[in-house]
């Protein structure tokens, strides 16, 4: 059972060049600026993927002056210009849990594994692996044994293809070069742009799409807080003053009700007081409000996060605007706007899709002309 993991530490560290040529056994590493690295920090020396890159762990005295030197001397010759990445992790530790993804994940034995920079992925052969095991990996230091966060989980059966990697991965490969492209979370953000506008026209055409309910109390005043941070805007309200007894209370705007005015328990307001406050009236001595609203969708972060199920058939427009975006950051505008219109016409068909039957029908047009009983063209659009 082969485990692998993406070699990406170059893509979030501070580097700098070589400012000469270094040879094979050189145990120093001139360069043009030193104030990126750290004592006894791994460096990764080239970019990664390229067949001479390596990583070397620096010395324990702190870099000064123009040059940095190494525990141990290079492999390889490197040419003047050559990136030097602070990377700091020389080490992929990968964990196994035999319980699959409800287990918890245990570093495995000859699973510290030094990091491969001359490919896209460091991977490990775990021999004893099954399919229903689950893996998880850090970096380290093997130095000063410092550690990153675990990464998320990996399964043999790999990433689903809703899943945010996959679509990541589709979008880098349908791209003839993405050097301009630094980071995986550059095209990571593209999807979750598309994503929060498919959920607006989602919305859009269903209001019960995207919902959440939560209880909030409020005082003798009337006032209550919704604190969900994924709040976006108020559906429908119930209100109950003894725990019990609940009532749909009717939205009003702040404005519509005079501060003498009576109101009932059992047919109850509420309305807005800011962004999050909202007020009840009869406030009484209090009680609770049962709010449902509409929420922002969660971000896709993590490897494993998936699509909502109703997007999981326009995985392409996904892909479309990831490429469109990525092509206008490297000059090529025409190509760009291609593959935008290309998301917007997937996003047309989610919108016509997966708009309720309740909500289409025959359509009407509008008769500029007066009809009278002698005029028959009418006849023609029945």
């Amino acid at each position: 059972m082969i485990i692998r993991v993406r070699n990406t530490l170059d893509q979030i560290a501070p580097y700098s060049f070589l400012s000469v040529s270094e040879v094979s056994g050189a145990g120093t590493l001139r360069v043009q600026n030193i104030s990126a690295f750290t004592a006894s920090w791994a460096v990764q020396v080239g970019k990664t993927g390229e067949e001479r890159s390596e990583v070397k762990i620096l010395g324990t005295a702190v870099p000064s002056g123009t040059s940095v030197t190494l525990t141990g001397t290079l492999n390889y010759d490197h040419p003047t210009d050559t990136p030097i990445y602070a990377i700091k992790y020389d080490q992929v530790v990968f964990e196994r849990s035999t319980a699959g993804t409800s287990g918890t994940a245990t570093p495995m034995t000859s699973g510290t594994v030094t990091i491969t920079p001359d490919s896209d992925y460091t991977q490990f052969d775990d021999t004893s692996g099954a399919t229903t095991y689950a893996y998880r990996t850090y970096f380290r230091n093997s130095v000063t044994v410092e550690t990153s966060s675990e990464s998320d989980w990996m399964t043999p059966s790999g990433f689903s293809f809703y899943s945010l990697a996959r679509m990541r991965d589709r979008t880098k490969a349908k791209l003839h070069s993405a050097g301009y492209i630094k980071t995986d979370d550059v095209i990571d953000n593209w999807l979750n742009e598309w994503m929060e506008k498919m959920s607006n026209v989602a919305i859009s055409v269903n209001k019960d799409y995207m919902l959440g309910t939560a209880d909030y109390s409020f005082g003798t005043a009337g006032l209550g807080t919704v604190t969900d941070t994924n709040f976006k805007e108020m559906r429908k309200m119930w209100i109950t003053y003894n725990g019990s007894d609940y009532y749909q209370a009717s939205k009003m705007d702040i404005i519509d009700f005079t501060p003498n005015e009576t109101f009932n328990t059992s047919h109850p307001y509420f309305y807005y007081q800011g962004d999050n406050i909202f007020g009840i009236k009869p406030p009484e001595s209090g009680g609770t409000a049962r709010v449902t609203y509409y929420k922002y969708g969660s971000l896709l972060s993590n490897d494993t996060d998936e699509l909502p199920v109703v997007m999981r058939g326009y995985t392409k427009s996904f892909v479309d605007y990831g490429l469109g975006n990525a092509y206008l950051l490297d000059d090529k505008d025409q190509k760009g706007a291609m593959f935008l219109k290309n998301a917007d016409v997937e996003l047309e068909r989610f919108r016509n899709e997966i708009t309720p039957r309740s909500k289409t029908g025959p359509q009407s047009i509008t008769i500029t002309d007066a009809i009278d009983g002698d005029d028959n063209s009418y006849q023609d659009f029945m």
